[in-house]
Parts: C-alpha cells; structure tokens; sequence
C-alpha cells in the first residue's frame, strides 16, 4: 500500500484522459489523444505509439483544432472539457476522422441562481416533490475532418450531427472503425444504448435519426445491466463484425457478442456478460463496503460486501491459509435480490437522492451491510445504510448453517425513520447491557450519536440520539465541520463497535475520508479507545490505525475507507479488512498497526479551511 493515491500537477508523466486511439496519420502506428484528467489545466494532446511506449513518458503533441470558433452550443471544444469521442473515415478520404459527443447543462452540479453556488445541503437541490432542480446534459454530436499531418495533429470543425435524444450519457464508439457505413454507437448513463447510423459517406455526410438499440433477449440494455462508464468495439474471432465492450457502474467490464444486423441495418448484440478474470483479486465493485462474520456456523467468518450498485454480496470462505472466496452471490430477502436504490422521498421531507443528481436513483443506492444478531434468535441479520440515509433490518429466518432474510423492516426513534447522513455503514454494539446490540451513526448534525435500544417488544424501535463525545466534552465529528445542520449528504462514515483492547469496553474504528473543512486530511482508518463505560462511553481522541512498513499512515481513495474487524487467521487478535473506491479490499494484520514514526496530527488548525 502506498501513500501515493493522487498524482501531482507538476509531475510530468504522461497521464490523463484517454479520448481515442487510432492512426489519425496513416503511418501505420497508433496515436493516442488524451484529455487533461479532473481538475487539470493541461492541454489535449496525441502521443505516438508508432515505436512502441516511450521510454520516457512524454508529454505529447498539442492537439491543434484548426477552427476554435464554433457556434455557441460547442464553444470549449478546443478544451475538450467533458467530450467524449469516437475516431472512424466518416468522410471516405482513408484517413481517420473525429466525431465529438459534447455536453451542454448543469448536470449533477446544480447551481443556485440566487448564490451561483451548488447548495451544501443536498436537500435544497430537490424540489419538495423529490423532483431535481438542474438541467441534466443534453449532448451534442459534432464531426471534426482530419487536417493535420504527422508531425501537426490537427482537425477542423465541419458541422453538427445535432441532439441526442435522450439526456446525460455521452460514452461514444463507431460500430466498425473500417466500415464508415455501419454508423456509431452512444451509451446513455442509465445503461441506454444507442445507434446513429450514417447514411451517406462523404464530405457532406448524412445521418440518420438515433435508434435505441436493444439486448438478444428483446429488451433494452438498460434492463440488462447498468451499461455507463464507456463503450467499445473491438473484433476478437475474425469472423465478421465487432463486439461490443463496456463498463458498467461497479467498473464490471461487460461483453455483448456481435450477432450481425437486423433487416433495418441495426447492429444486434448478445446479451451482455460480465468478463471474469483468472486469478483475480477480489473486488466488491465501486465503493465496496465489507462486513464479516460467520453466516453458515462454520466458525469461520465470510464476507458481505455493499457497493454502488446497491447489492450486497456474500462471498463464502473457502479456506484461510490461504485465505481463499468462493465467487460472490448476491443476497436474497423475501425471495429476491436485495437491492438498495436511492430514489428520492419526497414524503416527510426526506427529499434526497444523491449529492450527484438523480441519476444514481437508477443505477444503484451504495448499500452499507453490517452482519450482526439485531434481535438476539442467535443468528445473524442484515442491518444496511443506503444512499437516503435511512437504515433496514432484514432479519434471518433460516438456520444456523444456511441464512434466509426477510423483507426489511425499517428502524425509527420513536414515530420517526432513523434518518441521517449518506451512505453510512452504522456501528452495532451492546452499550446499555440488554442483551441487544445499539446502534451508533451519524446524525444530522454529521456527530456521532448512539442510539439505544427501546426493548424486544419493539425490535425496530430506538431511543432517541445521545451524541458521542471526547474527554473534553467536544462531539465527535467525521466529516464536514464547516457544513450546516441538517446534513447535506456528506456523511460516508463508516462505522465499527469493538472492544479494541480486550477490557470489556466498546471502542470505535472508524473509515473516513476527506471533505472540504474537515478536520481529516484524507481517507484513513481510525481508532477512538473508549476511557469510559459502555453505560456512559467517553473516547479519546482518534487515532490512526493502519500505517505502511516505513510508518507513514496508510491513506485510500478519495470518498473514503470502509474497514470491517474478523480474525481469520484464528489467533485471537484482530485483522482489518477495508473497501475503497475502486473495490478491492485489502486484508491487513497486527503488523500494519501502530504509531508513526514522527508526529502525526490528524487535525488541522481551526482557520485551516484547505484540503
């Protein structure tokens, strides 16, 4: 594990944005153009891969795009800020030409126009009927002729092809790159796929209107999988035609199978399979969330994991030395799949949907699974966080070898749904000595708060919030000091109760990950030692967890680290699993705990307001 998660503006390697690759030259090698990555201010350039990969990463050739001046719809395509691209002969000339999909709308980044600035509470960018207040992208096609030369990349601006019909998407590919004819592809956000066939090659071309295409089954690809990080095609049997590749919204990438056309010249695909790797690490897919223990009584714990797409998956512990996982399977509860989605309520005032946009009501809901026996039977249940900040129990109906969960029942402080923060994996621990675990969360005050339980005749019921405190009275808090009450979706805590130390008093791990103004610098694990009662909990001050073996912290990605406590190797001490962005997860032993070498100060100054 390195501390180097995020590349540094000055660093002059080569890296950014892969637009499209092709011989835009003829000379036999490829090029690739690539986009500045987020945040950059560099320009788009083309690196020849004619002699290979450059020994020394270069930082290519700026791309020339001949006429800047376009009309208003298209105005920064010189900046290529957000373009999507597709590189096929559209002109019938021999040399690859452009076509650019470019996007024109607030997006997910809802501006307010009395402040012009994107409302820190979340539920102030939804109207009161859970509807978003933002324009979603619409996308433009435009097309761009090959002018440069070899040692000048450049293309001209020709014309637009004109709206997409559909909104916020924008992943583009040509159907064939050495058939101009067989039209292009657009893959839609919400998994949608579309063809734009070209009717006429030439300096003029003419397009057809766009077509949503359709998976083997009859039914859209929407329906098949959520089809939304990129699209390409690519011929792999020598038989005729290209299939289909894409990335869904876990980073699954997915194959479709070319079938031919139909009588309307419309490529037809298979339905799309998830390609599996030899070998592969485990990976939970985007934002995975791992939770252990012991489903099937074997004494050995396994592994649930929550991701973007809202599932939670169960992967079963095949052995321990070395530590081996059968494939996962997704978890059923009344018979089906459980799959949390962020659909906005606009009941009660809990009006949320994503911090993002609406979008992820679609795709997903990031559920956060904790295993853990909510109602004392003696086995263990599902309690899940999701998207909308609101909490489920699905209890365990089955046996002790083998697990069946009901529908969900949803948790509440007194006639109200406990409701909080986003996607917030809660702590569970018996903290009042029921003989029932409680709950620990965050509330909308984004502080940490311990609700206990109202008894075994209300299993869903809780008390109402006590907040968490250090030694000096001050409130624990995770993310967001400078954000308003109320919340404003920026919770991503996650939340582990344990007795750390063996002395009978529940402790906190906790994954946090950077916000603006937070007191946390990045993702890190952290632990806050109990120096109270389980009755009365007072923390001391966290602490980082997991270090590397030179004693630096050990940092993750971006939104965050997700940890879950199990001791597989069997030796009473505990080990650490944690999830991040990309979706593996790592497996960490006593060794990568401790102190830093030198000091560490996890906070910052109360003036310092930079990440």
């Amino acid at each position: 594990m390195s501390r180097s998660h995020q590349r540094d503006e000055n660093d002059a390697g080569l890296c950014g944005k892969l637009l499209v690759a092709g011989d835009f030259d003829g000379d036999g090698g490829a090029e690739l153009i690539l986009g500045p990555r987020a945040y950059s201010k560099a320009p788009v350039v083309v690196l020849s891969l004619k002699d290979g990969p450059p020994a020394e990463r270069a930082l290519g050739v700026p791309l020339e795009i001949v006429d800047p001046a376009l009309p208003a719809p298209t105005q920064g395509i010189d900046k290529w800020s957000g373009a999507q691209l597709a590189a096929f002969d559209w002109d019938g000339d021999g040399r690859l030409d452009l076509v650019a999909a470019l996007p024109e709308g607030t997006g997910y980044n809802y501006i307010d126009p009395a402040s012009g600035k994107t409302p820190e509470d979340q539920r102030q960018r939804y109207h009161l009927d859970g509807t978003w207040k933002g324009k979603l992208s619409n996308w433009t096609l435009h097309y761009l002729r090959n002018t440069g030369t070899a040692a000048k990349p450049a293309f001209t601006w020709v014309g637009q092809i004109g709206e997409v019909p559909f909104q916020d998407g924008g992943a583009l590919t040509a159907v064939d790159p050495d058939d101009p004819g067989a039209g292009l592809l657009m893959l839609g956000y919400f998994g949608d796929l579309w063809f734009i066939p070209l009717l006429e090659v030439g300096a003029a071309p003419r397009w057809g209107a766009p077509e949503e295409l359709v998976a083997a089954h009859g039914g859209p690809f929407s329906r098949t999988t959520n089809m939304s990080y990129g699209v390409q095609t690519a011929a792999l049997d020598g038989e005729g035609g290209r299939d289909l590749f894409a990335s869904d919204i876990a980073w699954n990438v997915v194959w479709c199978r070319y079938l031919g056309r139909d009588g309307r010249g419309r490529p037809l695909y298979d339905t799309p399979k998830k390609i599996k790797q030899c070998d592969p690490h485990l990976n939970g897919g985007q934002f995975s969330v791992p939770s252990c223990g012991d489903l099937r009584g074997t004494g050995v714990a396994d592994l649930v994991v929550g991701s973007i797409e809202g599932y939670v998956f169960w992967y079963r512990v095949l052995s321990t030395n070395p530590l081996r996982f059968a494939a996962p399977e997704r978890l059923r509860a009344g018979g089906e799949e459980i799959r949390r989605l962020a659909k906005p309520h606009p009941a009660a005032g809990y009006h949320w949907g994503s911090s993002q946009g609406p979008g992820d009501g679609f795709n997903g809901g990031y559920s956060n699974p904790v295993l853990v026996d909510w109602n004392g039977s003696g086995l263990l249940d599902l309690l899940v966080g999701d998207m909308c900040g609101l909490f489920d129990w699905y209890p365990n109906r089955g046996t002790r070898e083998q697990p069946r969960f009901d529908p969900p029942h949803r948790l509440y402080v007194g006639a109200e749904p406990l409701f909080g923060p986003w996607r917030v994996q809660p702590g569970v621990g018996d903290f009042s000595g029921s003989g029932l675990p409680d709950i620990v969360t965050m509330d909308l005050d984004l502080e940490l708060a311990l609700y206990r339980r109202e008894g075994r005749e209300k299993i869903g019921g809780l008390k109402a919030g006590e907040k968490l405190r250090y030694e000096d009275g001050e409130t624990i808090k995770t993310h967001g000091v400078y954000t308003p009450s109320g919340g404003d979706g920026r919770g991503r805590t996650k939340i582990q109760v344990v007795d750390w130390e063996g002395d009978g008093r529940l402790d906190l791990v906790l994954g946090v990950g950077p916000q603006g103004g937070s007191t946390f610098k990045s993702s890190y694990v952290l632990l806050c030692l109990n120096v109270g009662s389980n009755a009365e909990p007072v923390f001391q001050r966290p602490q980082v967890l997991l270090f590397n073996e030179g004693g630096e912290p050990l940092e993750f990605w971006r939104h965050g680290a997700h940890p879950a406590l199990v001791d597989w190797d069997g030796d009473g001490e505990w080990e650490i699993v944690v999830g991040a962005d990309m979706g593996f997860i790592w497996y960490f032993k006593p060794e990568h705990f401790g102190a830093a070498s030198g000091e560490f100060d996890i906070f910052r100054a109360a003036d310092d307001e930079g990440l």
